[in-house]
């Protein structure tokens, strides 16, 4: 499947969209007199209530934010590198605000300086292109880069991948950084997203062992079952969850992962 058709697919089947879509065409044939317009409308006004009402992104996002937990101390007593996944940095607005601009997702960042001063002499690897197919030139590494340099990180163990897309491109960009080495290297990215990202890394760099270092949490467990009225943090629980279980269907059905459910 082509990056820009991948995007197009996902776009229209993000949960949001699709009552949008629903909600449109049944206002469509309503117009039009046909009677299938209200059953359309009921459905997508159901669908909004619904995760308006429940706690339906939570449990999209649990199972997903929890498969990997935080790595206990002595698995990280001795690691070789540290790779952060791009994902962070909001390219456009960076550029246009010249400054980096941060996302919902910037703890894979903002965790590098601590790690880099608890592992002093290992090497970091930043992994980030552009992710929108109608601005690839607007890239994440240099931006990633330039705010570190505000941190006062040690840049010259820092290096950068500029042209990968989406996260098999992520592994792909960087093997030939790692496979000739192997060893134990850390991987920072967002919870929900640790599932796709170690199966990608394992099935695309089998040289190397790779250390689950989940950041960005969204979800939470004591808030399973916290009913309300709050559309727009449900539905984005919502969306980020069904865009890592649908990146997950189709990594599997491109044999990018190994199984469905990547485990530790």
């Amino acid at each position: 499947m082509g990056f820009g058709l991948g995007k197009l697919l996902a776009a229209v089947t993000s949960p949001g969209n699709v009552l949008l879509l629903l909600l449109l065409g049944g206002l469509g044939l309503m117009w039009r007199r046909r009677p299938a317009g209200r059953w359309l409308v009921l459905s997508a006004t159901t669908g909004f209530a619904l995760i308006a009402a429940t706690p339906v992104g939570t449990w999209a996002l649990l199972p997903l934010e929890q498969r990997f937990p935080m790595p206990d101390p002595a698995s990280m007593e001795r690691i070789d590198g540290i790779i952060v996944l791009g994902g962070a940095v909001m390219p456009v607005g960076s550029t246009e605000h010249v400054a980096p601009q941060l996302n919902r997702d910037a703890e894979r960042l903002t965790v590098l300086p601590g790690l880099m001063r608890r592992f002093p002499t290992v090497p970091v690897i930043f992994t980030g292109g552009s992710g929108d197919p109608r601005r690839q030139e607007e890239k994440e590494a240099p931006f990633a880069l330039a705010l570190l340099a505000e941190w006062g990180v040690e840049l010259a163990r820092v290096r950068t991948e500029d042209q990968s897309r989406n996260t098999w491109e992520n592994a792909v960009n960087i093997r030939p950084l790692i496979a000739a080495t192997g060893g134990r290297w850390l991987l920072v990215t967002s919870a929900a997203h640790m599932p796709r990202s170690m199966g990608v890394f394992r099935k695309a760099i089998p040289e190397a062992a790779f250390i689950a270092y989940p950041v960005g949490f969204n979800a939470n467990r004591s808030e399973r079952w916290r009913f309300g009225l709050n559309l727009s943090d449900n539905l984005e629980r919502l969306e980020t969850a069904a865009h890592e279980w649908r990146g997950l269907i189709a990594y599997r059905m491109a044999d990018r992962i190994d199984a469905l459910f990547p485990a530790p």
